[in-house]
């Protein structure tokens, strides 16, 4: 493992006080959710920082604009902008370590705000028959480029995914699941105290070796369970994919990156049939 810099990927739904309605530009409680997102940002860079790390914080929430740049501490750069490449990955590749910051439970989860990549268009993800939450995506990239999860830090819900595939990674529960739309959490003290450990832990286990990348399968095949059939039908232009499904659209790729790029073009292409069938119902 180099000593490189650390990659900060941050989520909102797996963030404390996560409710309706907080997530999208124009809700009443999206400020709150800016703030409280920013304000964890800083705390996890500014202690990142401290260890001597250059940090790079992708914002990877709904249009990724989230962060507040004048709360970056120090020299931290800030990947910002929808849509992009690698989405949620974007800026990782040559990191010593990755820390997941927001993540919640995937798709079908009995879990606040579950979802993979996109809850109005996306029912599920699956990657050689199992069903994947963002975590799981992400981790499987960032470990084919030798990046290891280092720390995740969102729902409690992720707590189990998280010790089947990356044990090594430092957990930090930031919220609990009451109800599909409630949930509780501590105080952001807490949170912060709570995150400043977990980064020093995190930087013990990456200098004494304990941190691994985690592997993806060989030959990922990736597939997208949609919500309506018109979105799938439209994602299945893609050259190389195969309506497996009147609502399923699947993509055999040769590495895990391959599999990523199509799913976020299938994703894409879904979410623009739905904005049509929408425009054309107006």
């Amino acid at each position: 493992m180099g000593d490189g810099f650390v990659f900060v990927s941050v989520d909102a739904e797996g963030l404390p006080f996560a409710a309706m309605p907080w997530f999208m530009p124009g809700w009443s409680l999206f400020n709150e959710m800016r703030m409280v997102m920013s304000r964890l940002v800083r705390v996890v860079a500014s202690r990142l920082q401290e260890h001597g790390r250059r940090v790079v914080v992708a914002d990877s929430h709904g249009f990724m604009v989230n962060v507040d740049p004048l709360e970056l501490p120090g020299d931290a750069e800030l990947v910002r902008g929808f849509p992009r490449t690698l989405s949620m990955a974007m800026g990782a590749r040559g990191a010593r370590y990755a820390v997941l910051l927001g993540y919640h439970a995937g798709a079908g989860s009995d879990s606040a705000f579950s979802h993979t990549y996109s809850g109005s268009v996306v029912h599920e993800v699956t990657l050689n028959g199992r069903s994947v939450s963002e975590f799981l995506l992400n981790a499987f990239l960032l470990g084919e480029w030798g990046v290891p999860v280092a720390l995740v830090a969102g729902s409690e819900e992720l707590r189990g995914e998280i010790q089947a595939y990356t044990p090594w990674a430092v957990f930090v529960p930031l919220v609990r699941s009451v109800g599909y739309a409630a949930t509780v959490s501590r105080s952001i003290g807490w949170a912060e105290e709570e995150l400043i450990r977990a980064v020093d832990e995190a930087e013990s286990r990456a200098d004494d070796g304990s941190l691994k990348p985690l592997t993806p399968p060989s030959r990922p095949r990736i597939c997208v369970t949609f919500h309506s059939p018109a979105y799938a039908e439209t994602a299945s232009l893609i050259p190389g994919a195969e309506r497996a499904e009147p609502r399923t659209v699947c993509y055999s790729a040769e590495n895990m990156e391959e599999a990523y790029r199509a799913m976020e073009a299938m994703v894409y292409l879904g979410s623009w049939a739905r904005r049509v069938l929408q425009d054309q119902a107006r």
